[in-house]
């Protein structure tokens, strides 16, 4: 992951140790930095500590900071507070005033342990990474009756609970052949299709956090084998597991994910396991 940080100098390094290489964590100086940084480079995700800087205007500070990133990478930001008065009013403030993108707050001391930290980071970034995949203004979602749409968003957020095209049709309150017409009609690929992104793109994230190898991420997402999961991310973009994060970088893995969510360049999609 590439990470964005303004963070004091202990609660960073703590990010550190969650965070190792090959993830890149950049912790800006002061705000202005933090806004400079995210007009220069993309970023996975932002961590901030509202008291950072001792500056009261956190939350407006937060709105310049997601007015300065460009409209075609949205990011989350995470709240990385610690448990003293003036933090948990500012962290308050934070979650009041700041706009959607604030997605979780992590409390220093409680919830940053090394591995849950990462793994609380990996779920925001894949959450939202879902969420943008399912409401990117480049994906006609929105020409789908609501429950489809909803369907839908469920699938790419808890892939593993939805493993089949009856699964899905059923979330959807329809039958597997209406769920396919309302996808051609929206331009769309077929379900089947949409289950592999899903799955994928959960097994991406997974793995890009580092803390969870091929084969538990197959385990937990239905794949028969870690073998299995390599062939239907070779399928899907080009790359193999062992390519993330050097060369299938989140853009990419998006860019490829989103051409075969639309029917005009889905192709046939992968078999499924």
């Amino acid at each position: 992951m590439n990470v964005l940080a303004f963070l004091t100098p202990s609660a960073h390094g703590q990010l550190l140790r969650a965070l190792p290489p090959p993830h890149r964590v950049t912790n800006a100086s002061d705000w202005q930095a933090v806004a400079a940084a995210v007009r220069d480079r993309e970023y996975d995700v932002a961590i901030l500590d509202p008291c950072a800087g001792h500056d009261h205007a956190c939350a407006e500070r937060l709105r310049t900071l997601v007015d300065a990133t460009p409209a075609s990478a949205p990011m989350p930001v995470i709240g990385y507070v610690s448990v003293t008065a003036s933090a948990i009013h500012s962290a308050q403030t934070f979650a009041r005033l700041a706009p959607p993108q604030v997605a979780n707050v992590i409390v220093r001391g409680l919830d940053d342990a090394p591995r849950a930290f990462a793994a609380a980071i990996q779920r925001v970034v894949s959450s939202w990474a879902a969420s943008q995949l399912v409401y990117s203004t480049d994906n006609p979602f929105g020409a789908l009756p609501p429950p489809a749409v909803r369907a839908v968003e469920a699938l790419f957020r808890r892939p593993e609970r939805l493993r089949s095209v009856a699964a899905l049709a059923a979330e959807a309150g329809t039958t597997r052949r209406s769920l396919d017409r309302w996808l051609a009609r929206a331009g769309l690929a077929s379900a089947r299709t949409l289950l592999a992104c899903a799955r994928a793109n959960a097994a991406f994230h997974l793995l890009s956090g580092g803390h969870i190898r091929a084969a538990r991420a197959a385990d937990l997402l239905g794949y028969p084998s870690a073998r299995a999961l390599a062939r239907e991310m070779q399928a899907l973009t080009g790359c193999v597991p062992s390519a993330i994060p050097t060369r299938l970088t989140h853009a990419a893995f998006s860019a490829a994910i989103t051409r075969r969510l639309k029917r005009s360049a889905a192709g046939r999609a992968p078999d499924a396991y």
